[in-house]
């Protein structure tokens, strides 16, 4: 086998909190990151999902706006029907106004 050094800087706490958790499960530090190195081959990339998770605000507020709505009112829980049909309004309104604004100028 022929063998390099690799070498990395990271902050020295998430060094220490990343060996403490692979030494409650018996591995040291040089081990996993060889693993790491070999799934990342076996799988052709990251061997993990890498993306960012978006949040889909206008949902979000949407969804918030209705719960505030009801609370206020102290009507019947909306359905699920109600839910997305308010939420695609609000999708809707928003994705004409960026077009209208994007068509100025």
């Amino acid at each position: 086998m022929n063998q390099i050094l690799v070498q990395v800087r990271v902050d020295r706490d998430l060094k220490e909190q990343t060996a403490s958790i692979y030494n409650a499960i018996g591995l040291d530090l040089p081990t996993a990151i060889r693993m790491f190195f070999k799934k990342s081959v076996m799988v052709g990339g990251l061997p993990f999902d890498g993306r960012v998770q978006m949040r889909d605000n206008a949902a979000i507020s949407a969804f918030e706006s209705m719960r505030a709505k009801v609370e206020a009112t102290d009507a019947e829980e909306p359905s699920m029907d109600e839910i997305n049909d308010f939420i695609s309004s609000v999708r809707n309104s928003q994705q004409s106004s960026r077009q209208s604004v994007g068509h100025k100028g």
